[in-house]
């Protein structure tokens, strides 16, 4: 049972690596504590993606900082941009049941454990998606990305809707679709919405769904935002096998905060809040 994290971003918003900020008490990464909860979980070890030109420099961080009998794969990303390609280029290293997380994202404790119950004891074939309450991953009043998760009755998910949400200065929130219908519109949100901070757990045959998206992936056709690549999301793949009925996700709740770094000033109070014990 093994980790894929994702350290390949470039950290166009922030200005510089993310996956390597210190914002622990003793210069701890956020990727770092994924990894002390990784180990403590169950999980067998890390696959950590990377791009070519930061491989040294992140690797050299891991021999540092991450406990030297936790085995630790580093993986180049392939050539798509994207969630999808950096998941699909550990398919080499991938033996059975596997959890996805981001390098710059704190997911605390207790999501982890639930990641790995889940991958020990889901029902063969069944993947999961460890969601969390929009309040609990929003520490400021600076627009971010979520993805409001949809389900059914039976706590299965339906779909992910990408918003760009804001917290509001008198309390609340408000967010827009970033595609699709009512794209741009905006709405009020409770902070009581499940969302997905990209804490996936598979199984293998999610990989045969990823092939399948890349290998119909258009660079000319895909939309992209100014300044970056066109690429294919890991959601937007997990989307399609969903609604074509091949793939089941169940949606765990973490019961739990995550926090980020998305804008430079993010990076205080994450340090702030780091201190005060959320890594606990």
């Amino acid at each position: 049972m093994q980790l894929v994290v994702l350290a390949a971003g470039h950290g166009r918003r922030f200005g510089g690596l993310k996956q390597l900020v210190p914002v622990g008490p003793g210069g701890e990464a956020l990727m770092d504590y994924t990894v002390r909860d990784a180990k403590a979980a169950g999980f067998d070890g890390i696959i950590l993606i990377v791009r070519e030109e930061i491989q040294d420099e992140l690797l050299g961080h891991v021999s540092s900082a991450w406990p030297a009998e936790f085995p630790v794969e580093p993986v180049i990303q392939g050539p798509i941009a994207g969630t999808a390609q950096a998941v699909e280029s550990a398919r080499p290293f991938i033996d059975g049941p596997f959890g996805v997380a981001n390098a710059d994202d704190l997911y605390g404790q207790k999501a982890i454990a639930t990641l790995a119950e889940h991958l020990r004891n889901g029902a063969s074939g069944e993947h999961v998606l460890v969601c969390y309450h929009l309040k609990d991953t929003v520490i400021t009043d600076e627009a971010v990305t979520r993805g409001l998760c949809e389900t059914g009755s039976d706590d299965y998910l339906s779909r992910i809707v990408e918003h760009r949400v804001q917290h509001l200065a008198g309390g609340g929130f408000e967010g827009s679709p970033r595609a699709g219908e009512g794209a741009g519109v905006p709405r009020p949100l409770s902070g009581e919405e499940q969302v997905s901070m990209n804490l996936w757990g598979f199984a293998e045959s999610m990989l045969d769904e990823l092939d399948d998206g890349l290998d119909a992936f258009d660079p000319e056709t895909a939309p992209k935002e100014e300044g970056k690549p066109p690429e294919l999301l890991l959601p937007d793949v997990v989307g399609q096998a969903v609604a074509a009925g091949r793939a089941r996700i169940r949606v765990a709740p973490s019961n739990s905060r995550c926090i980020g770094l998305t804008h430079p000033d993010d990076l205080p109070l994450v340090r702030k809040l780091v201190a005060e014990g959320l890594t606990s």
